[in-house]
């Protein structure tokens, strides 16, 4: 598939708004497809098409609280807290490859159960963020940063 059709798949499901913040969204209008890596979308896309629910990444655009769990600009307070403070951020959301989001009806365990067993499924290996500081996450995180030695899909903790 070419970054055009899953481009255009996506946005079936997707509108930019959701997957960036608002400063992306208001300086690049629909040109902000740019900053999302190809490979990050179509696993995105096969998931929403595969578990079939709607998908929560950012709400922002519509007042709610949520605009840092897509693409992640030097503006955004994540990013910008960690430079002010000195510290490498290398995040998945910085380079574009990476979401964090919740399923409606459908537990955070059961989406990362969901994308093991389809792993065969996605163009690429996965991350997915399972603890954070001993806690297990609310919310599913991937991302397509490539490390050799993972599986198809890794499941780690911060």
């Amino acid at each position: 598939m070419t970054r055009q059709d899953i481009l255009d798949r996506v946005q079936k499901y997707f509108k930019l708004h959701e997957l960036v913040g608002p400063a992306v969204f208001n300086a690049y209008g629909n040109d902000g497809w740019a900053v999302l890596q190809t490979d990050a979308l179509h696993c995105l896309l096969i998931m929403r098409e595969g578990i079939g629910k709607a998908f929560t990444v950012n709400n922002w655009y519509w007042n709610g609280t949520y605009d840092e769990r897509g693409y992640r600009d030097n503006l955004s307070y994540i990013a910008n807290k960690k430079t002010k403070a000195g510290k490498l951020y290398t995040s998945g959301h910085v380079l574009g490859c990476a979401y964090d989001f919740t399923v409606n009806d459908m537990s955070p365990d059961l989406v990362r159960e969901w994308i093991v067993d389809h792993a065969e499924e996605f163009p690429c290996k996965i991350r997915l963020e399972r603890n954070f500081n001993g806690i297990p996450i609310t919310w599913v995180h991937f991302d397509t940063k490539y490390y050799e030695r993972h599986p198809k899909v890794y499941l780690f903790d911060v």
